[in-house]
């Protein structure tokens, strides 16, 4: 539908409406990085992720949540008192004007108030796609409570993160909730594009706890082919269902690469890898017999003891950490031996090839004093390029523009705005 949005993208002409805490507000960061107008709809003096840990702190002492600023760049923010009169004739106005509405548990909390506000947003918008975000998808426990600790714990990651002599250890950023907006995002996309051929909308129902499991990607795959379930480990654990422990990252003079040498199958292209790393090894004066010794990544690698491992384990690590990680970078990429950088966040800000595509974009946000690199596009598309960001928006900085764009008047704006004060 037609907008007031200058920018032109993927999504130009695309209004989003969203009632959202995180998990939304992901799927509408995505949306509006390919030009959708989303408007966020939140109560007077602004919604709780605005002010929610971990935060900015500005010069005049206000706090700013990170996520918030984040997650919202790009976006007009209008204020309205969903549980008044006014508030929902302003939102039923809103939604004849929309193409998807996204909301999420956090900032719903009850799905007989998502299923109220979804009559009114669609009464009169058949076409509209009404995505919900909850812990566990509609139906049996859509009113279950869920933290991001317990939604990552029942998805399947803190079976797999943390040494296996230790307890299980979450993830400290908030996977599960934004990986849910992500797959939410594509999926309001699909349904918005069936309903631009058939003028049918639907209701988009997405589970956190079911998007956190399609993220374990091989370990998944280990159960379905081989009947083995992976167990947790750190920087040394069992790949993909062995019965032996193969360490996987390994420090280096500044830093830790991730990297699997032996012991994981893989084919033709890990025993390339791994005759590379050999030869290079053997250049610099760091070979040992053990390197050969047995053939580690062939079929029998599982008749070779664990103490066999742990020596071969021993010399590659010796090597490794007469390296730089820029020298592993380097003759990993020119060898084409199966390393990655586990990069800090300073290494990863200076990252040779991030800085060569001018990647992270600097953001200024006069209004919070506050300057931030945020990533780049995730996409690039040549005729509809994503979106420059822009700031998030101050607290119904919009209501007004957004009002006079659905016909209210002056007069009009002020008798609501009265309306909800009452």
């Amino acid at each position: 539908m037609p907008t007031a949005q200058a920018e032109e993208g993927a999504l130009a002409g695309c209004r989003v409406l969203e009632i959202s805490h995180l998990a939304a507000a992901v799927a509408g960061k995505v949306l509006a990085d390919l030009g959708a107008d989303v408007v966020k709809i939140e109560p007077r003096g602004g919604e709780p992720a605005r002010t929610a840990e971990p935060a900015h702190v500005d010069g005049g002492g206000q706090r700013h949540g990170l996520n918030f600023l984040a997650f919202n760049l790009g976006k007009r923010s209008v204020t309205l008192d969903l549980d008044s009169e006014a508030g929902r004739e302003i939102l039923a106005r809103l939604a004849r004007t929309a193409d998807i509405v996204l909301v999420d548990w956090e900032r719903i909390g009850d799905p007989a108030e998502a299923d109220r506000l979804r009559e009114i947003c669609t009464r009169d918008n058949p076409a509209l796609v009404w995505c919900e975000i909850w812990p566990y998808g509609r139906g049996e426990h859509e009113s279950t409570l869920a933290t991001e600790l317990t939604l990552q714990a029942q998805g399947g990651h803190l079976n797999l993160n943390g040494e296996i002599d230790r307890p299980p250890v979450r993830i400290s950023a908030p996977v599960a909730t934004a990986q849910s907006g992500a797959e939410a995002a594509s999926a309001a996309l699909m349904a918005y594009y069936h309903a631009v051929r058939t003028g049918e909308g639907q209701r988009v129902d997405v589970s956190v706890q079911a998007c956190v499991v399609w993220t374990l990607l091989n370990t998944t795959m280990t159960w379905q082919c081989l009947a083995v379930d992976e167990v947790r480990g750190g920087s040394v654990k069992k790949e993909r269902g062995n019965t032996f422990f193969t360490r996987l990252v390994w420090p280096c003079r500044d830093g830790f690469i991730q990297f699997g040498p032996v012991g994981g199958g893989g084919g033709a292209v890990r025993e390339q890898s791994y005759a590379t790393l050999v030869d290079w090894m053997r250049q610099e004066g760091h070979y040992r017999p053990i390197l050969e010794a047995h053939d580690w990544n062939g079929q029998g690698r599982f008749d070779i003891p664990q103490q066999a491992y742990d020596e071969v384990t021993e010399a590659i690590g010796d090597f490794i950490r007469t390296r730089t990680l820029a020298e592993l970078i380097e003759h990993g990429m020119k060898r084409r031996i199966l390393l990655a950088p586990v990069y800090s966040i300073p290494q990863l800000l200076a990252a040779e090839q991030l800085v060569a595509r001018n990647f992270f974009r600097r953001v200024e946000d006069d209004r919070r004093d506050a300057t931030a690199l945020h990533p780049g596009p995730f996409a690039v598309l040549s005729r509809t390029p994503l979106a420059a960001p822009r700031p998030a928006p101050v607290t119904g900085a919009d209501t007004v523009r957004v009002l006079a764009e659905l016909g209210f008047t002056g007069d009009d704006i002020d008798r609501l705005a009265a309306a909800e004060a009452v």
